[in-house]
């Protein structure tokens, strides 16, 4: 199966328009600056693709993408948004990508906000559920009743969460694929993220190109890229090992382990 590596949960304008009924359909300069700061880190991570949620603020994720692409970034930037929903007087976060239009904050439940999301053509992935206690089960339920395309199950901030109640081995809920997907949740404060590599989730190409996240052409040129990276991380780590071996005298010889006439009769032999 062919896989993509995506973050699908960062901030690179941190919280800047969390709870905002005025979030900008054009950043301004500062986010504009932000947002290529938080580029230029995130493409040295060694991902494939990582998906751009500002708290309810679906601009900056069509800008970063575009950004992405006018600079060749050696990665996908998928354009999403962190909708603040509310059950109850508690705030629940729903990840919404190629949302087209900002839904108004703290005012849907979670299970509307995914019928919203929906509506407009975008993708909705209930994000970090093990963070709303025990709510968790009734919300969960319910958005997957609304057709709740992905669960966060790994979460940098806010731990892992266990599905297994929910989803079969086959990752499926009343016959229906849910994905499980992993989110750095990285605030972008000018600084590199402590663990480049972690918390994104390989994703097969087929599951990607059908929910219209990347294109076919998007995901055949990111395949490209990943062999390429993977091949060069191959060649780093091959070469220390020759250069210590061309570095090592020839006495004293490391110890290695002798299948000899010493070990068929029974000794260990070591030179």
């Amino acid at each position: 199966m062919r896989v993509l590596s995506v973050d699908f949960h960062t901030h690179p304008l941190a919280d800047r328009y969390y709870c905002s009924f005025t979030s900008p359909r054009v950043p301004t300069a500062r986010d504009a600056e932000d947002i290529a700061g938080f580029l230029a880190a995130a493409a040295e991570r060694g991902i494939d693709a990582v998906a751009v949620t500002d708290h309810d603020c679906a601009g900056s994720g069509w800008f970063a993408r575009r950004v992405a692409e006018e600079a060749g970034l050696p990665m996908l930037v998928i354009p999403g948004v962190e909708v603040t929903t509310v059950v109850g007087g508690w705030r629940v976060h729903v990840l919404a990508y190629n949302l087209k239009e900002d839904l108004p904050p703290n005012t849907l439940t979670p299970w509307e906000a995914v019928e919203e999301i929906h509506a407009q053509g975008g993708v909705a992935v209930l994000a970090h559920p093990g963070r709303d206690g025990v709510l968790a089960p009734y919300v969960l339920s319910m958005c997957l009743r609304a057709g709740l395309d992905g669960i966060e199950v790994r979460n940098r901030v806010n731990g892992d969460f266990d599905a297994s109640r929910w989803l079969n081995e086959a990752s499926e809920w009343c016959g229906r694929f849910v994905l499980q997907t992993a989110g750095s949740d990285w605030h972008w404060t000018g600084s590199s993220l402590l663990s480049p590599g972690g918390f994104s989730a390989e994703v097969p190409v087929e599951w990607l190109v059908g929910k219209g996240l990347v294109t076919p052409e998007e995901a055949e040129r990111a395949l490209s890229r990943r062999a390429e990276r993977q091949k060069r991380m191959r060649k780093t780590r091959r070469a220390p090992r020759r250069q210590a071996a061309e570095k090592r005298s020839p006495e004293p010889q490391r110890p290695r382990l002798w299948l000899g006439e010493d070990f068929l009769a029974g000794r260990w032999c070591w030179y």
